[in-house]
């Protein structure tokens, strides 16, 4: 989803330059040269295109496979409820928590390198996760997958945005990088559901290590080399770093807990101060460090502070939908598979797919694959401003669409076209955040922009779950136990997104420059 000197690091005396003028100045004076490099063309430009958005498809694909795949994991390995969870949540802990660092690996050194060695290690590990024979080793090992799949992130964007320095051509990539991650959203769900039916769990990282190993090693030898673009050696920043990423897993660990622990109870409250003592020790360390891994210039570049807030809402909206139409179709409708739609229905010990279940995730994710594609490959003849805040809006009318939806018979006429709206609404929203945000990033720093970018993408889904969950279980625990009575707590989740949305609409009206 390296990095240049300053003009800090360059000449001291333009230190006096407020920080808006300096990133300007940096920005015209480092990107002429980029205009001028050639795009690679025909089969380079599709396999490079390839590889780079197959690890995207994979790292989705990942999370998501493994959550079609949990009932059969928690009985093969005698999981407890409360650890089960931990199959997914040490992924996701571990890929949003490392994006900054993997940025900044990124700026550093060669991108194509630790892509590689990133890419290599999710193939690597999750071999181990399918050999694991004990609830830990497992929990252990998709932890070290995700730091796997952090490091591809940040290093993708910035080959990216490297290789394809014309803005109509690179938004058309970002538009295809998207897209692939749309599909391996709805792929996950659908092939690793199957093949722990029909195989077994074990079968869904296998196929994950088949096909990322030789990605990997292919991408070794035919991406072109990005060096640093650092003209004198810069250090790691290892104390804003550990500072960092330890406030973010606080953090991601009380949102992931706090709707289940309880957001009153002392676990949760005390995590999440800790996590807010991180964080402002995080930036006191990077305005008097040296070599800081996210310098407080940055945020001065155009767009990038408001985006930050912007690209939250992606993964909370989709994440939120998810999540509550999963409870909503199960748990009131009482349907039967036929009528079932996005997501697989675990019983007992095995699952069932039907039709439906599998056309619905199809076709949502091909929803959102092509729009995403479309997005990318015509977005640049839209003002920025326009896009962005229509793609809300989408999302905006989703939500209310679904928050009317409080019967079965209701699901063509609300849910379905809320399904198809809201996937085009995302994809608008995941392609203009991105290219708004890299349209702006200074040469050399594409690592760190484009890490801080997918941070706040994983921090959305977070938030979007544990939101939507407390919003919804705090309201029904006052209601009656009947369907209709009990949709209003998840009528209220889908009207908060309506407001998020609309937040998000004014803010990029008031802040987002095209």
């Amino acid at each position: 989803m390296s990095s240049a000197p300053s003009i800090c690091d360059t000449e001291k005396t333009a230190c006096v330059l407020d920080a808006p003028t300096l990133v300007e100045a940096s920005q015209l004076q480092e990107k002429a040269p980029v205009s001028s490099r050639p795009s690679p063309k025909g089969w380079q430009k599709v396999a490079i295109v390839s590889v780079l958005s197959s690890a995207q498809f994979f790292d989705i694909f990942n999370a998501c496979a493994s959550i079609a795949a949990l009932p059969s994991i928690g009985t093969a390995l005698n999981f407890t409820p409360g650890v089960l969870q931990w199959v997914l949540a040490a992924y996701t802990l571990t890929f949003a928590s490392l994006q900054v660092p993997a940025g900044r690996l990124t700026d550093l050194y060669d991108a194509k390198l630790i892509f590689c060695i990133g890419y290599l290690g999710l193939g690597l590990f999750s071999i181990l996760c399918a050999v694991s024979v004990h609830p830990i080793m497992l929990v252990v090992f998709r932890a070290i997958s995700g730091i796997g799949a952090a490091m591809t992130i940040p290093s993708a964007i910035a080959m990216i945005v490297h290789n394809f320095p014309d803005p109509k051509e690179q938004s058309a990539v970002l538009g295809i990088y998207g897209a692939f991650g749309a599909i391996g959203n709805a792929g996950g769900f659908v092939i690793g559901g199957i093949v722990s039916a029909k195989a077994s769990w074990r079968w869904v990282f296998y196929i994950i290590a088949i096909a990322a190993i030789p990605f990997s090693v292919f991408a070794y030898f035919f991406l072109p080399k990005i060096e640093s673009a650092q003209k004198e050696k810069r250090s790691l920043d290892f104390p804003g770093i550990s500072i960092l990423t330890g406030g973010l897993i606080l953090l991601v660990y009380a949102l992931s807990d706090g709707s289940d622990q309880g957001w009153g109870t002392p676990q949760i409250i005390v995590t999440l101060m800790f996590s807010i003592v991180f964080f402002i020790a995080f930036f006191v360390v990077e305005r008097i460090t040296k070599d800081p891994a996210l310098p407080p210039r940055l945020w001065h570049i155009t767009n990038l502070a408001v985006m930050f807030f912007y690209s939250m809402s992606v993964y909370w909206n989709l994440f939120a939908i998810e999540l509550q139409l999963t409870k909503v179709f199960q748990d009131l409708f009482l349907w039967s598979p036929f009528k079932a739609a996005l997501h697989f229905l675990p019983l007992g010990k095995y699952t069932i797919f039907h039709d439906l279940n599998l056309y619905s995730l199809f076709y949502s994710g091909i929803t959102g694959g092509i729009s995403a594609t479309l997005a990318g490959q015509y977005g640049h003849l839209i003002p920025r401003r326009i896009l962005l805040v229509v793609s809300q809006m989408l999302m905006l009318v989703a939500s209310i669409l679904l928050a009317l939806a409080h019967s079965p018979d209701r699901y063509w006429s609300y849910v379905l076209p809320a399904m198809i709206i809201n996937m085009v609404g995302l994809a608008g929203s995941y392609v203009g955040a991105t290219v708004t945000t890299m349209a702006s990033a200074p040469k050399g720093e594409e690592g760190v922009v484009g890490a801080v970018l997918y941070t706040t993408f994983q921090l959305g889904s977070t938030l979007g779950i544990a939101v939507a969950a407390a919003i919804s279980l705090s309201v029904n625990e006052k209601l009656p136990l009947d369907a209709l009575s009990q949709f209003t707590g998840y009528a209220a989740s889908f009207w908060s997104l309506v407001g998020m949305h609309g937040i998000m609409i004014v803010i990029t009206l008031l802040f987002v420059h095209n």
